[in-house]
């Protein structure tokens, strides 16, 4: 009788324990989706000062990388 209760019981979980299961799957698309389109307005919506910003530090950056490799 016990073993058929606990059966019972964990068969009556099984669509619960689904259901969250999707829920987070779904989720988690909805996330990387929304993360991808972010990302391509973010690169048609760019400014021409941010952009000259971005080319900015991007050299810097290189610029101190090769001094540093010239011991400068």
């Amino acid at each position: 009788m016990r073993k058929t209760l606990v059966l019972a019981a964990l068969l009556a979980a099984i669509p619960l324990l689904s259901g969250c299961l999707v829920a987070s799957v779904a989720g988690a698309a909805v996330g990387v989706g929304g993360a991808v389109v972010g990302g391509a307005v973010d690169l048609v919506t760019t400014s021409p000062e941010e952009q000259q910003r971005k080319d900015n530090e991007r050299l810097r950056r290189e610029n101190e990388e090769l001094r540093r490799q010239n011991g400068q």
